[in-house]
């Protein structure tokens, strides 16, 4: 009752004293019903009759007028205690002690600019209102501030603080160290926090105001934010959401840069692939990218006509990298509402030239000669510096060193050979099988395929098949899909490849090449021949990525002198070399190129100590040096093998809140530096400012939730004087019709005599006609 009163009024104090005066009507009318004394005579009987017949009808009366008085007291009453009837129109600061909780939307797109603000500026304005207001009621209110991106840690000076004076001194200062991030939030688990920290909280009235942009990403069929709030409001705590943004802002985001940049080498341009999406509601046109490679701007016009509303549009950008080394890369749209989107960053790892090794089966065969000319018939222009050897090389040297294999016709390899292969390409290294006449196909489907767990993506027939072919052919042997080792030549621009001949190929078991397709990562096709079998093949290993030609690389001869293909010596011998040019960018192991990270997510450095020493430095994008020091990680288990290898210490580094590039150094144990650099961009999901409308956010939350939704930019529901002015004038008109009705049936009730009928008024008659001497006429027959 006391919990209700406090939230239904804006001065509970004075509530209780009305109730008290409501007793004052009911207990004058019990000492009017006890001020007479009863006395029987006969000559009123005749009344006490008449009382019986009416007695009903009076007490009814009575009973209504006395009603009508308490009514009117207990209306006084809410007049003075101001009552409110819905309680989220109440003011905030008024009433018992309350504490209020702001839970503050610090993502990256609180960073949308309307004129000259944004929405974070907004919420910091929302924050200083609020406590201006609570100012002016010392000892009764509470203040806490959390940020979404981090609910659960505390801000300094603004933790369960009473506001007084003191706090709106300091408020200025506090405001200032409240920061916006650039990153996302996770809006249920801020409020499950929330619910948390208010849970033990039972000794005031809890309102918890959420300042946020509300976009629809966040808001919008968010089942866990829903769940979140209706969970506060069993806790019978007040939620308050306050818009920080009145309308939707149009936006243009780089969203991705792409290219060949695993195979990036030193003098050989890359085609960098920047796209732009637009977030806004029209489309945008003619939209300049600006291109910076280690801070210098590419020259050249590189225009985008128009980007349709909702649509993504993609330019392609070749960079020249003329040295070795990590380079920088940033591209850039010209600034909008959000600014922080408008650039995307890479780190890029440039190399001298990337190792490939080709494996052939026999050194009587020209396989490896072929494929070394397609890629690196000059090395300057291509990058890829090509060794050829014989299965025994896989054997007896590391393989770590190399960008991709190529497996030529090989019949079978050792145990320990195909061990390494498979530790390389699980670790992330590339795979290339061309097959040919020497190729034992039991050992594939032994050893290889292993029942679709090995190398080999898929079970090879028994023998080596024709693809047959007549005068009335006129078919390409070829026919390539859509995917990106053969996007070059596809299409009628690029007809090279329609002239390649491919008359013997090994064909696949039909039963287990379905079971290989359906599998989770299991086997692609490439490219299919004239019959519909497949003849190109991609899967996966691990980490790492294979390609499978069921034909040969070269123009070997079958035992019926029938040529296997032409493709590397024929007409369409320009397509060959263009074709393993986009193989060998395919298969380039990934697993050393820069990372794609987002701001917030911590740089974790392992310290191999043999070599490096525990200080890590750290240079972010506003230029601030860091210095972190490697920790051991925590003692294994007991339980453990002893012959496990011990984990090496790790530095760890969590200040990545800006994007731009970081670039950490570890130091040799003589001092030599060994740098890396890398890109921290902002999350693709803080581009889209669509807001979420009230009608979605209730629709959302569902019947019988009572959230309030305030508009941006209106402080009236801040302002002590705001609620109940309507509730007040409502009040007025029915106590006035209660005292009406009041004296209506107060007169009715009461004795009033008429000036006819009343005594004294016949004995002033009689008077009057004895002093004039008048006299009545006597009736006939009368003396």
């Amino acid at each position: 009752m006391f919990s209700w009163v406090s939230t239904h009024f804006l001065n509970p104090s004075l509530f209780w004293p009305a109730v008290g005066l409501m007793a004052v009507p009911i207990l004058i009318h019990l000492i009017n019903r006890l001020r007479y004394k009863r006395v029987r005579f006969a000559a009123i009987q005749f009344l006490l009759q008449s009382q019986k017949q009416n007695r009903r009808r009076v007490l009814i009366e009575h009973l209504l007028l006395l009603a009508a008085r308490v009514l009117a007291v207990a209306f006084i009453g809410l007049l003075i205690a101001r009552f409110v009837a819905d309680p989220r129109q109440i003011s905030m600061f008024q009433g018992t002690k309350t504490h209020h909780v702001l839970l503050v939307d610090d993502s990256g797109s609180m960073r949308d600019r309307t004129g000259d603000t944004d929405a974070f500026t907004a919420a910091r304005e929302v924050i200083r209102k609020l406590a201006a207001e609570g100012a002016q009621r010392p000892e009764t209110q509470k203040l806490t501030v959390l940020r979404m991106s981090s609910p659960n840690e505390t801000l300094s000076g603004l933790s369960e603080r009473d506001v007084d004076d003191s706090l709106l001194a300091e408020m200025s200062t506090r405001l200032d160290d409240l920061e916006c991030t650039y990153g996302a939030v996770d809006v249920a688990g801020a409020l499950d926090a929330v619910k948390s920290r208010l849970g033990d909280d039972a000794g005031s009235v809890k309102h918890l105001h959420v300042i946020s942009d509300f976009r629809r990403v966040d808001w919008f069929d968010n089942k866990a934010a829903a769940a979140g709030i209706r969970a506060l409001e069993e806790a019978d705590i007040d939620v308050n959401l306050v818009r920080t943004v009145a309308a939707s802002n149009s936006n243009l985001a780089v969203t991705d840069l792409s290219g060949d940049f695993a195979t990036a080498a030193a003098g050989v341009p890359v085609l960098l692939t920047a796209s732009i999406h637009n977030f806004g509601a029209v489309a945008a046109e003619n939209v300049r990218l600006a291109v910076q490679v280690d801070g210098r701007p590419l020259p050249g016009n590189y225009l985008l006509e128009r980007i349709d509303a909702g649509q993504t549009a993609k330019r392609a950008v070749p960079v020249l990298f003329e040295k070795s080394g990590t380079h920088r890369v940033a591209v850039s749209v010209e600034s909008d509402a959000l600014e922080a989107d408008n650039s995307r960053r890479i780190a890029v790892v440039v190399a001298d030239d990337h190792p490939v090794l080709v494996v052939v089966g026999s050194s009587l065969q020209d396989d490896g000669h072929y494929l070394r000319d397609a890629l690196a018939a000059d090395k300057s222009v291509t990058g890829y510096n090509v060794t050829v050897d014989s299965p025994e090389f896989l054997r007896r040297h590391p393989l770590d060193a190399y960008q991709g294999i190529y497996l030529v016709n090989v019949p079978d390899l050792p145990e320990d050979a195909v061990d390494a292969l498979e530790k390389y390409v699980a670790a992330g290294g590339g795979l290339a099988w061309f097959l040919g006449d020497l190729v034992r196909p039991a050992f594939y489907n032994d050893r290889l395929y292993h029942e679709g767990k090995g190398l080999f993506p898929v079970k090879l027939g028994p023998a080596p098949a024709r693809l047959t072919r007549d005068e009335f052919t006129s078919q390409p042997d070829i026919a390539a899909r859509d995917n990106d080792l053969f996007r070059i030549l596809a299409g009628a621009e690029n007809p090279f490849i329609d002239q390649v001949f491919v008359n013997v190929y090994y064909p696949v078991d039909r039963d287990s090449f379905v079971k290989d397709r359906e599998r989770p990562g299991g086997v692609s096709i490439l490219a299919d021949l004239r019959n519909r079998d497949p003849l190109m093949l991609e899967s996966a290993f691990g980490k790492g990525r294979i390609v499978t030609s069921l034909t040969a690389a070269a123009p070997i001869m079958s035992p019926e002198k029938v040529v296997w293909t032409n493709w590397a010596n024929g007409p369409g011998a320009p397509s060959f070399a263009v074709m393993n040019l986009e193989l060998a960018r395919l298969i380039a192991r990934r697993d050393r190129a820069a990372p794609l990270r987002m701001v917030g997510e911590p740089i974790v450095m392992p310290i191999d100590r043999t070599r490096f020493r525990d200080d890590i430095e750290i240079v972010g994008p506003d230029d601030q040096v860091s210095q972190v020091s490697a920790i051991d990680p925590a003692p294994a288990d007991s339980s453990s093998s002893t012959t496990d290898a011990v984990p090496m210490p790790v530095a760890t580094y969590r200040d990545t809140e800006r994007p731009g590039f970081y670039v950490v150094t570890k130091f040799g144990q003589s001092q030599q530096p060994d740098q890396q650099v890398l890109a921290y961009n902002v999350p693709e999901i803080e581009s889209d400012l669509k807001v979420a409308a009230d009608a979605d956010i209730f629709n959302e939350l569902g019947d019988g939730i009572q959230v309030t939704i305030q508009p941006a930019g209106s402080a009236e529901w801040i302002r002590s004087e705001s609620p109940g002015r309507e509730l007040r004038w409502i009040l007025l008109v029915v106590l006035a019709l209660l005292l009406s009705v009041e004296q209506i049936l107060g007169y009715r009730l009461s004795y009033h005599s008429s000036d006819e009928s009343s005594p004294k008024s016949k004995i002033f008659r009689r008077r009057k006609t004895a002093t004039t001497g008048a006299r009545r006429p006597l009736k006939a027959g009368t003396s």
